[in-house]
């Protein structure tokens, strides 16, 4: 039987820093996932939270601002890795209902195989990898990271 080993695919897509911009991301990634992912759900939920965390608690939430995603599957190791880009820290914070919000990143990193924060002066990073199961074998390389 021969093995067909894919290379990963990228892809990066800019977005308007406005709360329904969040729905076109979630779609957007949606699409962008291979048939027998079976973490689906939790991929759009992870792009979900840090998408809103980026309009909600950064600068890209201010009047013409923007986040980017980027979104690497790589269907030969089951996975696959999501990068928000935000435009750093808001200068004031986001008014919450008492109660309400505050768990998005925990909820990243407990869904995440791996997750990652860069801060710089002008912009914020968030990195994370999520893995699936193989439908037929181990992952060709043992996995990521």
């Amino acid at each position: 039987m021969a093995v067909t080993i894919s290379a990963p695919t990228a892809s990066s897509r800019a977005f308007d820093g406005v709360p329904a911009e969040i729905a076109q991301a979630r779609a957007w990634v949606r699409e962008l996932l291979p048939t027998g992912c079976d973490r689906v759900d939790d991929v759009v939920l992870v792009v979900s939270e840090l998408t809103t965390n980026a309009v909600m608690h950064s600068a890209s939430g201010a009047p013409g601002g923007r986040f980017a995603l980027q979104v690497e599957v790589d269907a030969a190791a089951h996975s696959v890795g999501v990068t928000c880009i935000d435009l750093g820290p808001a200068l004031v914070k986001a008014a919450r209902p008492e109660g309400e919000g505050g768990h998005g990143l925990a909820l990243v990193k407990h869904l995440a195989d791996s997750y990652e924060v860069r801060a710089e002066p002008t912009s914020r990073t968030v990195c994370c990898w999520l893995d699936w199961a193989a439908e037929r074998s181990e992952p060709v390389n043992g996995g990521r990271r």
